[in-house]
């Protein structure tokens, strides 16, 4: 079996309905898999930080932040791979 490649996803925004069900839909779309999630909401702001199993992707991780940006209007979206995400924490 190969490696499992995945990327770190962070959504940061004012809190609407259906924040986490965009963001899933548009990973399964992309045939991302979410592997695990966090989010709060604070007052009336959201962060979410998600893990995504980005092995079998279709198209580029480019490509999807793109399309999450698309369906997440007005909110901050930053997705990286954990390579960049590991060498950019790492002392």
């Amino acid at each position: 079996m190969d490696k499992q490649e995945n990327a770190v996803l962070t959504v940061v925004g004012v809190n609407d309905v259906g924040i986490l069900a965009k963001t899933a839909a548009c990973v399964a779309e992309a045939n991302g898999n979410v592997v695990q999630v966090s989010q709060i909401v604070m007052d009336r702001f959201f962060t979410m930080n998600m893990l995504i199993d980005i092995t079998g992707l279709k198209g580029s991780i480019k490509e999807l932040e793109e399309a999450l940006k698309e369906n997440l209007p007005g909110m901050e979206v930053h997705l990286m791979h954990e390579n960049i995400f590991n060498s950019m924490h790492r002392i």
